[in-house]
């Protein structure tokens, strides 16, 4: 019996040993981190294409046959030459017809004055000879300005993008004759989430573009205008113009539809609290569920989530948060996934 004792004794102590040999202190895991710092400047990368500021369809104001067109597609113009001309002889008919009956109706209307100041003819009679002669002044005008609109001229320098009828053709009034640009006046368009609305309104935004034909050159750009309203749920439309002394029209021959990367900065301290800061985009995560977004606060040797308050991304992997961090606190930001509320973590040198 006391042989059963001792063994059942034995047993016991070697369980013991072994649940103590097991119980061992869990590793700490090993984190990435970063101290959170209060920023203000934001960056942002878009594409844009460039648009044209003066872009006209030119067409006559009276219909006839086309007897020159001596401009021809991508060629250059300057203000006051020569695009079109349409045949003038029946137009010119009517102008001579009209000045006739204009120069008859003024002539007779100084009559009338006098023979009315001698009592010659009744106030009646001198009233229907000046309403003549205004009707033929008129009808005079209008074939003057026909006989002018036979000829089409440019109404700035630019550049004819496209032809879009034939020499000798027969056009109508307001038909489409060549489509007209300005290509030494240019803008660039681009769109940006609804979200970085707020950038726009920041103090002295900057904007530096780079065209895709041109790689490695880098102009400024200056903010033109912008809709603070979205279209349609597709952005914010935006529009800027570069005021670069670099920027040499001849050299750079930029034209419109030419695509450009650009890269947009903007300080918006002015606009934030004090306690905003920017943190890298991995060290934001959320949970499978829900809208919410964290990160990992290391407290001592231990990590704990945090709600955080994400206003937007601003680029280069980083992202704003407006609610939840202070300054000079050490989050993780590699590996947020892996870790879990009041684990012990252990911090990389970097």
């Amino acid at each position: 019996m006391k042989r059963k004792y001792v063994i059942v004794l034995a047993a016991i102590m070697l369980a013991g040993c072994e649940q103590k040999k097991e119980v061992k202190e869990t590793p700490s895991r090993p984190v990435k981190t970063t101290v959170v710092e209060s920023r203000s400047v934001i960056k942002k990368n878009f594409s844009g294409i460039v648009e044209a500021v003066e872009y006209v369809k030119l067409a006559f104001r009276v219909s006839g046959q086309i007897i020159k067109l001596p401009v021809i597609e991508g060629e250059k113009v300057k203000t006051g030459q020569l695009i079109a001309a349409i045949d003038p002889r029946d137009i010119a008919l009517q102008y001579a017809a009209t000045k006739s009956a204009y120069e008859t109706a003024a002539a007779q209307v100084e009559r009338n004055k006098r023979l009315l100041s001698r009592q010659a003819i009744s106030v009646q009679e001198y009233e229907i000879s000046l309403s003549n002669y205004q009707r033929a002044k008129s009808e005079y005008e209008l074939s003057a300005n026909n006989m002018r609109d036979t000829k089409l001229t440019a109404p700035f320098d630019g550049s004819i993008e496209k032809r879009l009828v034939e020499n000798y053709q027969r056009i109508n009034s307001g038909e489409g004759i060549v489509q007209l640009v300005n290509t030494r006046n240019l803008r660039i368009k681009f769109t940006i989430p609804d979200v970085y609305l707020y950038l726009l309104r920041a103090k002295d935004p900057r904007f530096l573009v780079e065209f895709d034909t041109f790689k490695g050159h880098i102009f400024q750009a200056k903010l033109e205008e912008y809709l603070d309203i979205s279209t349609e749920g597709t952005g914010i439309p935006v529009s800027i113009t570069i005021d670069d002394p670099s920027f040499d029209r001849d050299l750079y021959a930029v034209k419109p539809g030419f695509t450009c990367s650009i890269r947009f900065t903007a300080d918006v301290g002015p606009l934030v609290e004090n306690s905003w800061s920017i943190v890298p985009l991995s060290a934001v995560f959320g949970e499978s569920e829900g809208n919410k977004m964290y990160v990992w606060v290391v407290e001592g040797d231990k990590v704990y989530k945090r709600e955080v308050t994400v206003n937007a991304p601003t680029g280069e992997a980083q992202a704003l948060v407006s609610k939840g961090l202070k300054p000079g606190e050490k989050i993780v930001i590699a590996g947020v996934y892996q870790l879990v509320e009041g684990e012990k973590v252990k911090i990389m040198e970097k």
